[in-house]
């Protein structure tokens, strides 16, 4: 988790939040979320996905598996179940709202 404290203070300064305004979304205390911020402690897995949320990053950026903030668009929607025809239609439709 290679700068995870930082990224985390980062984000939530951009977002204009305390550490308590954070911990009350994250349900932990203040003192937690500066734990997280000075790498004294790390987040389970299931406030790692809590902060990806909040704070509307990957959570691969927040582990630094990635330097994009947001996931690839291909890894927002599951095409699975659609037959080729309708995927084609979905393909077309994205990249006339893309114009």
């Amino acid at each position: 988790m290679v700068e995870l404290g930082r990224k985390l203070r980062e984000l939530r300064t951009e977002r204009k939040l305390t550490q308590q305004q954070a911990a009350q979304r994250l349900g932990v205390t203040a003192s937690v979320v500066s734990a997280y911020e000075n790498d004294i402690r790390q987040p389970s897995l299931e406030v790692l996905v809590k902060l990806a949320r909040l704070y509307n990053v990957s959570t691969d950026y927040l582990l630094g598996a990635s330097g994009r903030r947001t996931p690839d668009p291909e890894h927002l929607i599951s095409l699975d179940g659609l037959t080729p025809n309708k995927i084609t239609l979905v393909v077309q439709l994205v990249n006339a709202l893309k114009e």
